[in-house]
């Protein structure tokens, strides 16, 4: 049986979704944590209302941090995610290529051939998710997410060549 696989994996729109809305809950949670509704609500609301929402305040530095953090998560949103090629050889070779354009050709299209890389035992192989950890013969590594559904059509015959692949490498 052949494990061979060309599988074309694109950023699922859900993790992106999730990075957005959790990278802005932590910049709005910011005015919370820094105590300064605090003081607003004594002087507005009465004593009741202030010891609510004081509970919950950290002081500036954790405000600041939660405000750095949703920050840097709403800046990695702005890295454009190029659509990545992982190609599973019969003999369960992986290389991956990375297209150069959206709609162009991947990288190891041309002369230049992505080198051989090999599963690391870290991976994770779910049913509806992949997290392969890769790495070359020099040492360098890489991850790739790969989610069922549109952001990788073939995602079950690379699920079942991935399983293969670590098999054969539980079995060395």
């Amino acid at each position: 049986m052949s494990i061979a696989v060309a599988a074309v994996i694109r950023t699922p729109v859900c993790l992106r979704l999730l990075q957005a809305v959790l990278g802005l809950c932590a910049v709005l949670a910011a005015w919370p944590l820094s105590g300064a509704w605090h003081v607003a609500a004594l002087s507005g609301h009465g004593p009741g209302f202030g010891q609510l929402v004081g509970g919950y305040a950290l002081g500036w530095p954790a405000a600041l941090s939660s405000a750095a953090g949703g920050v840097f998560l709403l800046a990695l949103l702005r890295q454009r995610r190029k659509p990545q090629v992982l190609d599973i050889s019969p003999v369960g070779q992986l290389r991956l290529a990375v297209y150069l354009e959206h709609g162009g050709a991947p990288s190891g299209a041309g002369p230049l051939v992505p080198p051989v890389l090999r599963l690391l035992p870290g991976s994770t192989l779910w049913p509806s998710l992949l997290v392969l950890c890769l790495a070359d013969a020099a040492g360098r590594r890489t991850q790739v997410l790969a989610q069922r559904g549109s952001a990788c059509a073939t995602f079950r015959p690379l699920a079942v060549a991935c399983r293969a692949i670590a098999a054969r490498s539980g079995e060395e």
